[in-house]
Order: C-alpha cells, then structure tokens, then sequence
C-alpha cells in the first residue's frame, strides 16, 4: 500500500514547537509520507526567517507560502489572510494530502482550513475547544473545528465544548496537550550559551501578545508591563518576541528600545524548543499573556505572572497568577514569584502521561479509518436541549 500522505500547516515558532516531537514520530512510519507547509512568520525575515528551526529537524517542507505580513491594523491582517487563502488554494489544488493538520487559532490556518475544506481534504484539528476571549483566536478557532474531521483536544473541558459545537463525539478525542509534555525532554544541545550562562532563578522572562478584540490600547498595556520591569533595576530580564498579531510592531518596538536602554536586559527573536523550555524552567518566572504560562510553564516548575484577557477562558493551574494589565499589580506578583519557592509540585490540567505517544497512535488510527470517514457526510451532532 502507498504510504499516507499528511502534511502539516505551520505559520509561527510556537505552533512547530508544540508538535516536533509527534510529528518525529509521524515521520519515522514507513507508511506516512509526511510534510510540512510553511507559512506567516516562519517565512518573514523581520521574525528571524524561523523556517530554519524546520529545516534544522531535517522534515521535508512541501510548500513555502510567503504572505505580506503587515501587523498595523485589522484590515491589513484581513489582507494577509486573503494572501493565505490564495496561496494555499493552488498548493492544494497541485499537492492532496490525505489529511492536514493545523493547530489552534492564528489567522493564517483559518485560510489554510478554507483552502483545504473547499477542496475536501480531511483535516485534523489540535487545540480545538479552547476559549481566549479578548482576542480574535476566539472566533478562529472555533471556526477551525467546524471545518474539521477530526479534533485532539488539551482537556476533557475542552472535548465537550468541541460536542458542544455539534462535533461527533466518536471524533473528538481528549489527548492532553503535547507542550505541557514536550518540557520534560529538553534537549540541552539545543540550548545557546547566551541562554546557559544566565543565572539560577536570576531573570525574569517576558513574552507579551496584544488583545486582538478586548479594545485595550496595545501601547499602554505594553507600556504597564516595562513600567512594572522599571521597579527592578538590579534584575536581569530576557525578552522574547511577539506574535505576529494586529499592532504587535507596537509591542516589539517598546521592548526593543527597552533593551536598548537596560544593559541587564536581553532579547531573543528565534530560539529552538528546548532552548525556550530551558530558559523557563531556570528562570524566576514567565511574565506576560502567553498561551505557554497556563500549558508549559506549570510541568517546567515555574510561575507565570498571567497579564490581562489574551487568555481569559483557558483551564489553569494554581501556579498561574492572574492579574491586570497594571503596573503595580504586575509587580506585586513578579516579587511574589521571587519569593516563593518554585510550584514544583503544582498541578498542570494540560499533561497527560504518554501525550505525544498518544497523538501517534490515535493519528495512526485514525489513517487507517480515513476512508470510511471521509465517504460519509460530515453532520451536525445534536445535544438534547434541557
């Protein structure tokens, strides 16, 4: 039999971070002829050219698809997403996998979903059910899951909010979150020396997202955040880069003249997985918005001073602290942060014991029903309305 062939849709360092260890084991299966379609920032010179941590793994990139990425407003994003859409529409014409894969809610893989839907190429979802109220990965996501055969879920939560969504439930299978696993295996070869010679619980780590629909001002909040990082003169602070979100040049020009300014400060635009993990696990704490605070952060043993809405919605452990995009409160808990001793026995909802191997074995069988599947018409399940 001719081997399957299954491709996954990438745009960002942080979604090919999630699953490299479970697409390695995809691409080790004589009977799965796997590729990786690269997109958005990974493409970008002005995010660091990331293509090169997919090149790196050694994966056969089926498809580049340069967008325009333009962050100024809504509607320059809009423009970039009908670049996506075009784009992909004319690899899937020419390349039909026999599924794809996407993860989450960035604006791209909503066109990479259209494109594939269109053309009737079953997708798998990873991330699906999850909610982000203040931000437009919301309506994406959920979006995602309706044009989706079949979905891997972080939480049982989030299994019944895709049911909810009229998803089958013989479909929707609750695996855990790969991230919260992947932090256990760090390989330090992959760990720079900038990276390795910053001191035990000695830094802080900032990675801040704007609010894409909460109607905040993107440059006050970034604003409370360096504020906050202004009441510790004497600590050191590593940042890393924003997402390519509406207004996240914002973000990065305040944090790049930051740095400019504080000779204790550093910043790092590509780091490998490990490399990322690393600096956690070591550090006082992550303090920002970003969705790894709640999924990552707890299985490293770290606290996570969790800023503002980007992630209202989302399970959490006890060793995320929530508090508002303000200056005082923000500090407040990154000294509490240094204080404590770190969660090391906190819980982490996101981790599942054997996740990643869950993944492979679950995709595989579901390759192997695939045929079946996609000969029936995908219906709408119903919940009994109490």
């Amino acid at each position: 039999m001719a081997a399957w062939k299954v491709a996954f849709a990438t745009g960002s360092r942080a979604d090919y971070g999630i699953v490299r260890r479970y697409l390695a084991l995809l691409e080790a299966d004589p009977s799965v002829d796997l590729s990786i379609l690269v997109t958005g920032a990974l493409l970008d010179e002005s995010f660091g050219s990331q293509v090169s941590l997919v090149e790196d793994d050694g994966f056969r990139i089926g498809a580049r698809i340069p967008l325009p990425i333009d962050t100024s407003d809504d509607a320059a994003v809009t423009r970039c997403m009908a670049a996506a859409l075009e784009g992909f529409a004319g690899c899937f014409a020419e390349q039909r996998p026999d599924l794809l894969m996407v993860l989450g809610d960035r604006y791209e893989m909503l066109s990479v979903a259209i494109a594939a839907a269109m053309q009737r190429i079953p997708i798998l979802h990873i991330h699906g059910g999850e909610a982000t109220f203040a931000n437009y990965d919301e309506f994406i996501r959920h979006s995602i899951t309706k044009m989706s055969l079949y979905h891997f879920t972080a939480t049982e939560e989030y299994r019944r909010r895709v049911i909810q969504l009229g998803e089958a439930p013989e479909r929707v299978f609750d695996l855990g979150a790969l991230g919260a696993e992947n932090c256990l295996f760090i390989d330090e070869r992959d760990v720079p020396d900038e990276v390795r010679d910053l001191p035990e619980r000695g830094y802080y780590v900032v990675l801040f997202h704007p609010e894409t629909l909460s109607g905040v001002d993107v440059s006050s909040q970034i604003a409370e955040v360096l504020s906050a990082c202004e009441s510790f003169p004497g600590e050191r602070f590593v940042f890393l880069g924003s997402n390519a979100d509406t207004r996240s040049s914002e973000v990065r020009d305040a944090v790049f003249r930051f740095v400019a300014s504080h000779p204790n400060a550093c910043y790092f635009e590509n780091l490998k997985t490990s490399a990322y993990h690393y600096l956690i696990k070591h550090s006082i704490c992550l303090v920002g918005n970003s969705s790894s605070g709640l999924i990552e952060a707890p299985s490293l043993g770290a606290w996570t001073v969790n800023i503002g809405d980007r992630q209202a919605g989302r399970v959490r452990g006890s060793s995320v602290m929530d508090v508002p995009c303000s200056r005082a409160e923000i500090e407040e808990a990154m000294r509490d942060a240094k204080s404590l001793l770190a969660p090391s026995g906190a819980e982490n909802p996101y981790y599942k014991p054997r996740c990643v191997q869950r993944y492979y074995e679950t995709t595989f069988d579901l390759l192997e029903r695939l045929d079946k599947d996609r000969g029936v018409a995908k219906t709408f399940f119903d919940l009994p309305i109490r």
